[in-house]
């Protein structure tokens, strides 16, 4: 008999916990809209992350990572709209981070780890 292993999940991974990371990628797309889905969004990662197996931890390190750096950059952003800076530093913000999320969702897809998940950029 041949081998029915799922192509689309590595052999060491939980299928559920790949929606689990899926699920927070769009969590926090939908943040844009509805920013308390961040919440749980971060929740959801910080409770999965501790039982994942190799690809799905790098993608729940990077979840993690995004919604403090998020912080960091929207809430910098924001405070510097009062000197007109942040009106262009939010969109900025923004993109940045639809393209962050959108990298982290292109990876998962393709069942690959994020290359670096501790990086500041994309």
């Amino acid at each position: 008999m041949e081998n029915t292993i799922s192509a689309q999940t590595p052999p060491d991974e939980d299928p559920a916990a790949k929606k689990v990371a899926y699920g927070i990628y769009l969590l926090y797309l939908s943040s844009i809209v509805l920013p308390m889905l961040i919440i749980v969004g971060i929740i959801f990662a910080y409770i999965f992350e501790n039982d994942a197996k190799s690809i799905l931890k790098s993608h729940y390190q990077y979840t993690i990572r995004s919604f403090w750096m998020g912080i960091i950059y929207f809430g910098l952003s924001t405070a510097l709209i009062s000197v007109a800076v942040g009106f262009v530093l939010v969109p900025l913000c923004v993109i940045w981070w639809v393209i962050r999320m959108g990298r982290g969702l292109k990876s998962l897809l393709k069942n690959e780890p994020i290359a670096n998940p501790k990086t500041w950029l994309f």
